[in-house]
Parts: C-alpha cells; sequence; structure tokens
C-alpha cells in the first residue's frame, strides 16, 4: 500500500457509493443508520479506502443487520459495484476475507470483480 490519499478522490467515492459523512476521526460512516462505518486513516490511495468499505459492510449485510437494513446495504453495495452479490455472498468474503492478515488478498478480490467461485471452491 504506497502512495497518498487523494480526498477528492474519497469525496467522489462517497458521492458515488452514497456515504455522506467522513468525521474528524477519519471514519467514513457508510450508513448513519446502523452506525456501519470505516476507519480510512491508514488508507494509502483509493482502493486501501474501496477495501476498508467492503471489509466493514461484509459482517453487517451478511449476518448482523436486520433484513430491511441488510437489503438496503446491499443494494447500495451492488449498485456501486456493479455486480449482483447477495447476502450469502457478503457472509462468505466475511468467512474467508474478512482478516487483517488478509487485507491484500481482499484488495485483490476486489480488483478482480469479486470472482465469488474461488471462495465457494475453498470451503
Amino acid at each position: 500500500m504506497t502512495g497518498k490519499l487523494d480526498y477528492n478522490e474519497v469525496f467522489q467515492f462517497m458521492k458515488d457509493f452514497g456515504i455522506n459523512v467522513l468525521n474528524q476521526f477519519e471514519e467514513l460512516i457508510i450508513d448513519v443508520k446502523t452506525n456501519t462505518y470505516a476507519t480510512i486513516s491508514d488508507c494509502k490511495d483509493i482502493e486501501d479506502v474501496k477495501t476498508k468499505v467492503v471489509f466493514n459492510l461484509c459482517r453487517p449485510i451478511g449476518k448482523g443487520l436486520e433484513k430491511k437494513d441488510a437489503d438496503r446495504l446491499l443494494e447500495k453495495f451492488n449498485r456501486y459495484f456493479k455486480v449482483e452479490l447477495t447476502k450469502e455472498d457478503m457472509r462468505l468474503m466475511y468467512g474467508e476475507l474478512c482478516f487483517m492478515n488478509k487485507l491484500a488478498d481482499f484488495k485483490s478480490f476486489i480488483q478482480r470483480g469479486f470472482p465469488m467461485s474461488e471462495l465457494r471452491g475453498a470451503g
């Protein structure tokens, strides 16, 4: 993770994804209603930011939120990334990739367009 975070890119990502708040603690508040957020203080580029957002959405969408909230966030996620992932896909990503020591692998997975078949074959 090299480079310097360009906050113009962060604000454009926020606009495109539908994130309204970046607070003084460098937390992107992905969803105010459910207090779903991602800390971006250690991010070096916009791809790191996207990885952190996905990382912090997998569990809530996959198994942590009530159906209505999970569906709303999943719709926002799918629209931004132009994919059609399910709650089960988010749960699978959570179980297989949402570990700090796998962050680089997760970033690559996202950049490659979420090839879920790779994870389904691993389980």
